[in-house]
């Protein structure tokens, strides 16, 4: 059993959200959305739960939550974002000038008056973190990506070695799409993109008709080949996320975009 891979059934219902990045009140009225007595509801975060860069961050408050729901409940599923991966191999991030993996640290320390154990724990549970859903109705789910790495089934459960330093792994927490869709230059280089031919390639590897992300700032959604891009509370006015019935086939990014709500 690979406990990095959620395989969700042909039957039941899936909700969808991306990047909250310490944004407590958009977190609670998503949870408010999803019905956690029910087994066959599944709700899903794409990432990037903590590392807010804007002031009163409730990454803390919002993590705590987190991991007391994913103790106890079976149908709530969090993904592994390249904000988290940046507190197991010890990486900085940079916003603005700031070092915002070290700010989440001092960040614990004034909301809990010391760094340790909570920063231990912490750790801890992004270890415990899927990087992927894959649905039967043909769906694939991750924070970013896909690699373009990946040539066959081979090398993507490769991934799955226990190494977070795995270069594929890293494409599937870090990469954006070769075309521009969020209103702003791209500076990155051809090795830190993907282009719509290799989304293609990418399912026909692994099985899956549409894939989903969050990671790239799009204003509510962008269809990028067979890829949808969500936004569902960073850097957006539009907030959206995605209410799937998991019998319905998704053939095609049309059965996708039925399933889009905007979020108030």
């Amino acid at each position: 059993m690979n406990d990095k891979l959620i395989e969700l059934p042909n039957y039941g219902r899936l909700m969808v959200v991306s990047d909250l990045h310490g944004n407590l009140n958009d977190y609670e009225k998503y949870i408010d959305l999803w019905d956690c007595q029910d087994p066959d509801f599944h709700i899903v975060f794409l990432g990037d739960l903590i590392h807010s860069p804007y002031f009163n961050d409730k990454s803390v408050e919002l993590l705590d939550d987190v991991i007391e729901k994913d103790k106890k409940y079976s149908n709530f599923h969090v993904l592994l974002g390249n904000h988290e991966w940046a507190h197991i191999v010890h990486r900085d991030i940079f916003k603005n000038g700031e070092n915002i993996r070290e700010d989440f640290e001092y960040l614990i320390s004034y909301k809990k008056g010391t760094i340790e154990p909570a920063i231990t724990e912490y750790i801890r549970f992004f270890k415990s973190m899927p990087f992927f859903v894959k649905t039967e109705n043909g769906l694939f789910l991750s924070h970013a990506g896909p690699s373009r790495k990946v040539k066959s089934i081979e090398d993507f459960n490769g991934i799955f070695d226990g190494d977070y330093h795995n270069p594929i792994l890293d494409d599937f927490l870090w990469l954006r799409p070769k075309r521009n869709l969020y209103g702003r230059r791209n500076i990155l280089t051809d090795s830190n993109l993907y282009d719509e031919g290799d989304i293609f390639n990418f399912l026909n590897i692994v099985g899956a008709n549409c894939m989903v992300v969050g990671h790239s700032p799009v204003d509510g959604y962008k269809q990028y080949g067979n890829q949808l891009i969500i936004s569902s509370s960073f850097q957006t006015e539009d907030k959206v996320y995605l209410d799937i019935d998991l019998s319905k086939e998704i053939k095609h990014m049309r059965d996708l975009l039925d399933c889009i709500r905007y979020f108030d």
